[in-house]
């Protein structure tokens, strides 16, 4: 995928992790899984992002690491643990931390152009 910020002039390429279908005899859920890239040529950052799957024994679901890198200085500016929807946690390179609650966070609303002004292979 790609992200541009318009307001930044910056534009993302980022892939996208995994989905597994679990307990399908059972309740069903949709667990995500896998690395994902994030990368912005512009600004010379890039972001490697993990979502770990739930061992079959013990362990927590939605489980995600990060860490966010300055590729022309190779140096690791800032690296994130916790839950993808619910606490992370994030340590930067000065020592200093940040927790933020992404349960507790603002739900804004996509904004999308009108179904009329959509091309035919867009799905809204």
């Amino acid at each position: 995928g790609v992200l541009y910020l318009m307001e930044h002039e910056e534009e993302y390429v980022f892939t996208l992790p995994s989905a597994y279908a679990r307990s399908i005899l059972t309740i069903p859920w949709v667990e995500l899984g896998g690395k994902v890239n994030i990368n912005c040529a512009r600004t010379g950052y890039s972001a490697t992002v993990t979502f770990h799957t739930k061992p079959f024994y013990g362990g927590k679901v939605h489980r995600v690491t990060a860490e966010v890198k300055h590729n022309p200085t190779n140096t690791i500016v800032c690296k994130a643990q916790g839950e993808w929807n619910g606490t992370l946690e994030f340590t930067y390179s000065n020592g200093e931390t940040k927790v933020i609650d992404t349960s507790k966070l603002p739900v804004i609303r996509k904004k999308i152009r009108p179904i009329a002004k959509q091309g035919p292979l867009e799905s809204r």
